[in-house]
C-alpha cells in the first residue's frame, strides 16, 4: 500500500470522517509531527518525549508569520494570539483542553516560552 498524504490541517481532507481524521492523525505522529490543525485549532498529540522542536530557532521562525505558513506548531498559535493583541488593542485568549495527562500544562509552558521569547 503506497503512503498516504498527511494532511498538516484537518479542513483539506478529501473526505473528512472519523477513520481519515484518525489515520491522518497516526501517520502525522509516526513521523513525530505531533501538531495538526483544524482551521485555527491546534490538535496536540502527546508524545511522552522531548522533541527538539523548541528551541530559539523555532522561536525565530513562527515570528510574525501567518497560521498555516509554516507546520503547524504552538508557537504559531502563540504568536498570532500576539499579535493580535498588539493590532487590535484587545485581550486574546488560548484555551487549553485535554484529558488528565494529555500535556496542558507543558503545552502551556512552550506558549509563556514564545511570548516571553
Amino acid at each position: 500500500q503506497p503512503p498516504q498524504k498527511d494532511y498538516d490541517d484537518l479542513c483539506g481532507l478529501p473526505d473528512l470522517n472519523e477513520k481519515t481524521l484518525l489515520e491522518n492523525l497516526r501517520n502525522r505522529f509516526k513521523q513525530e509531527k505531533i501538531y495538526t490543525y483544524v482551521g485555527s485549532i491546534l490538535i496536540v498529540i502527546n508524545p511522552f518525549k522531548f522533541l527538539p522542536i523548541y528551541n530559539p530557532k523555532y522561536v525565530k521562525m513562527y515570528d510574525n508569520h501567518q497560521l498555516g505558513k509554516l507546520e503547524p506548531h504552538i508557537y504559531a498559535v502563540a504568536d498570532v494570539a500576539y499579535h493580535a493583541m498588539l493590532q487590535r488593542r484587545r485581550n486574546q485568549c488560548i484555551v487549553i483542553s485535554g484529558e488528565s495527562g494529555s500535556g496542558k500544562t507543558q503545552s502551556t509552558n512552550f506558549l509563556i516560552h514564545h511570548l516571553t521569547a
